[in-house]
């Protein structure tokens, strides 16, 4: 993996759903236009259904995250989890 994408700033925004039955696990940095990064570790979202495409992951680290500025996003590691099958808490 390591891949880079330039998320589409008209995507549709990222909803959490607590009732979920999947998440996807993450490792990503958010390199910004105005410099400076954000990186995250571990870090889990709700997803629909079983998958989602990286491309899409990219556009839902930013909306999740409200990122001002993004520009692109380097994701590193991502695996389907199902909801209380791993560490969260």
């Amino acid at each position: 993996m390591p891949r880079t994408f330039h998320p589409d700033p008209g995507a549709e925004p990222y909803r959490a759903d607590p009732a979920s039955t999947h998440r996807v696990k993450f490792d990503a940095r958010v390199d910004f236009t105005n410099g400076g990064y954000v990186e995250a570790k571990d870090f889990l979202l709700d997803i629909e259904g079983d998958g989602v495409a990286p491309e899409r992951l990219a556009e839902m680290i930013v909306s999740a995250m409200n990122l001002l500025r993004a520009g692109p996003v380097t994701i590193t590691a991502m695996r389907i989890v199902r909801r209380g099958e791993h560490q969260d808490g």
